[in-house]
């Protein structure tokens, strides 16, 4: 999948939180079988902290995998 598809991808899933082009280097490191729920999780939380574009620095920050 190319960077642009799986931005476009991405910012499909939520009319209000959207992803920088940054985060696309770790939405790629998410496995396809689990990535719909990854993003879900990741919107949900964008959310609660009142933010509405996902950058790269926002994915870093709140990876549950650290």
């Amino acid at each position: 999948m190319s960077d642009d598809n799986t931005l476009a991808e991405a910012n499909e899933m939520d009319d209000e939180v959207k992803f920088a082009a940054d985060a696309v280097p770790y939405i790629e490191q998410v496995p396809g079988f689990v990535r719909n729920v990854a993003l879900k999780a990741m919107i949900a939380k964008a959310k609660e902290k009142g933010v509405t574009l996902i950058d790269g620095a926002f994915m870093d920050e709140n990876n549950p995998m650290k």
